[in-house]
């Protein structure tokens, strides 16, 4: 039943209204890419252009997009009202935890024939990407940043931390994450939240200071938003097993 709920959750934020947003830095991508560039998938007809391509350009504008963790002005609507969503479901002051040398912001990591990519996805509001304060936990969706209060965090050894937080989704009491810090150099962590159904419970994440050591994948279409690139699968468990 909770898988159930989550799945019309994920429907449901799939159908909010799209907000215009990083259309701007992707639309720099002109049809002239060098003739050198990998394409995943190349679709050309009259009036559309869409492409899905590997970019080894570290100051390409996809880059500075999906590492800038700017907000527009819709996504500081969005923040401002959950915030004050916030204040009235948790009315006790904010704690402030010490996060113990965690980076902050982090970037979703994708398993492609045995390499792990950043993605620039073709819907600017299914990056993924999450961020952490002392005393918030800040989730990146189509509608903008939300945010949620720290409830616990720990350092449980050298690689490994744990926070709980209020929930994201409203079908569980509260999240509680475990990071694995399978790759120290890269700081390449595995997150495990075990309040959500299996299916769901695994990301691969990498800290934005080290984002850059990884080439992306560019879903690009100027004049519409496409189907998101399918990646492999990751074997999480053997991953964290392996660290």
């Amino acid at each position: 039943m909770k898988k159930l709920i989550f799945i019309m959750v994920l429907f449901a934020a799939c159908k909010s209204p799209e907000k215009k947003v990083d259309t701007v830095v992707k639309d720099t991508v002109a049809k002239t890419k060098h003739a050198d560039t990998a394409f995943l998938l190349r679709d050309v007809k009259k009036g559309f252009y869409h492409a899905i391509y590997i970019e080894k350009n570290r100051s390409a504008s996809q880059y500075k997009w999906l590492l800038g963790f700017k907000y527009d002005h819709y996504d500081s609507v969005n923040y401002n009202e959950t915030y004050k969503i916030l204040k009235v479901k948790h009315r006790k002051p904010l704690k402030e935890y010490d996060l113990s040398g965690l980076p902050k912001q982090w970037v979703p990591l994708n398993l492609y024939k045995g390499k792990y990519y950043l993605y620039a996805p073709s819907d600017g509001g299914s990056t993924q990407v999450r961020a952490l304060t002392d005393s918030t936990v800040i989730y990146y969706d189509m509608d903008g940043p939300t945010v949620q209060p720290l409830l616990d965090f720990k350092k449980l050894n050298a690689n490994k931390y744990f926070f709980k937080s209020l929930p994201f989704y409203q079908f569980v009491k509260s999240t509680n994450v475990t990071i694995y810090v399978i790759d120290p150099e890269n700081m390449v962590t595995v997150w495990v939240d075990t309040t959500v159904p299996e299916a769901y419970r695994y990301m691969l994440y990498v800290a934005k200071e080290h984002a850059a050591n990884f080439d992306m994948v560019v879903n690009y279409c100027k004049t519409e938003r496409t189907d998101e690139f399918t990646f492999d699968k990751i074997d999480f468990k053997a991953l964290i097993k392996g660290r």
